[in-house]
């Protein structure tokens, strides 16, 4: 990386010009290191779901001890007390600065200071901060699908590969990286009948409705696409298969509890696999799907797991089942 300017142009630059979350992430942890030598450690806290309702989750952390839950709530409620004009906050040799975006408190940045030699960064580093934000904010929203806001199609295997290759191991919460990932498909059962006897009007209010859930239902670290049409899919980490299997299945439980307005009782149908070293994308979607058209297949409103179906990639005959 190039010798720092005294206005930091070059490094706003250089978070400018990331076109990818994990990217940007990568950039900015960098910057950091370039701006402290590598002498201080350093952990970012934000909400990327751009929301104050979602606990702020670990974006990188090179700090020798990692902070509790407790202590990452404390720094919160330390920042919200502060004056909306002060940029960073001096507690127990560490410097916080509030993350914000449109003056809402989504998080923050910690180094940890063994002297004085940060003082002279710390304008430039909160600078930094907020490019970093509104950065990853322009990345967020361009990723949004307007009518479910949840992530959109063109975002999904991007976020697949690189869970796959654990480049985002270090967004998930302490304590879970001995966790595995899975990829579940989940489809609205009859929702072609729903548009037929309702309109499309009422289609789109319940793919609103089952995709408000699914957001208001799943964690922070978890990511919820509209996959198409009716169809979602959910990248999230889980201790094992049957863990996995009671978090979706207690989702499924209550969308078909929920009552939508005009159309009533509404439910879904899912399958969903581990992901392992895939070779492609489409891998983990195709084994998804299997598990997805089985639970169509017998008797929707159900989930099932790849690995319990004992099938051949090809056996299932997709084109016999009716999904809607």
């Amino acid at each position: 990386m190039n010798t720092v300017t005294p206005c930091g142009h070059e490094l706003t630059t250089r978070l400018l010009d990331q076109k990818s979350e994990c990217a940007l992430d990568s950039c900015f942890n960098r910057v950091l290191s370039t701006l402290t030598h590598e002498t201080q450690a350093c952990a970012l806290f934000f909400s990327k779901h751009f929301s104050q309702i979602h606990t702020p989750v670990v974006v990188f952390n090179s700090l020798d001890e990692p902070l509790s839950d407790d202590t990452i709530d404390l720094h919160l409620a330390k920042l919200k007390k502060l004056k909306p004009s002060i940029e960073v906050h001096h507690y127990q040799k560490m410097s916080v600065f509030p993350a914000k975006f449109e003056n809402n408190l989504l998080g923050f940045l910690v180094v940890k200071a063994t002297n004085n030699a940060l003082k002279p960064f710390e304008n430039l580093i909160a600078h930094l901060l907020n490019v970093y934000v509104k950065q990853l904010s322009t990345l967020h929203y361009a990723c949004i699908d307007p009518l479910s806001q949840l992530l959109n199609r063109q975002t999904f295997e991007e976020k697949v590969l690189s869970v796959v290759a654990r480049d985002n191991h270090a967004a998930m919460r302490q304590g879970y990286a001995e966790r595995s990932w899975y990829l579940a498909m989940l489809d609205i059962d009859n929702f072609k009948l729903v548009n037929d006897t309702y309109g499309h009007v009422i289609g789109d209010e319940v793919i609103l409705l089952v995709a408000q859930l699914l957001k208001n239902n799943f964690r922070a670290e978890d990511y919820v696409f509209r996959y198409g049409g009716e169809e979602f899919a959910v990248l999230f980490p889980s201790q094992n298969a049957q863990t996995a299997f009671e978090g979706l299945d207690r989702i499924r439980s209550l969308i078909a509890a929920t009552r939508f307005p005009q159309v009533g009782t509404v439910t879904v149908s899912g399958g969903f696999v581990t992901l392992i070293d895939i070779g492609q994308t489409s891998e983990a979607v195709h084994q998804a799907d299997q598990a997805l058209y089985y639970s169509k297949q017998h008797g929707r409103n159900k989930m099932t797991y790849f690995n319990d179906l004992d099938i051949k990639p090809l056996e299932l005959n997709q084109s016999d089942i009716e999904l809607f």
